[in-house]
């Protein structure tokens, strides 16, 4: 095998690859828009992941105004 039939296989593998990768991803991504989100999923303000933290009271902060803390001292 000379260095000509070599490169033709290492491109012709390739091509072959990536249109087979393409195929996965667009299947993926088809599976992906088919889910739809359940009613468990959805929230009043939209976050899923996300939940406000709110930090406890300091000693001796007024308790109606929220405290604030720098974080090398909480």
């Amino acid at each position: 095998m000379n260095i000509i039939d070599l490169l033709v296989t290492i491109v012709v593998v390739t091509i072959l690859m990536t249109i087979a990768l393409a195929i996965v991803t667009y299947v993926a991504y088809k599976l992906r828009l088919a889910r739809r989100p359940s009613a468990l999923d959805r929230t009043e303000d939209g976050l899923r992941y996300f939940v406000q933290y709110l930090p406890p009271a300091v000693a001796g902060a007024a308790p109606s105004a929220p405290s604030e803390v720098h974080a090398t001292e909480a």
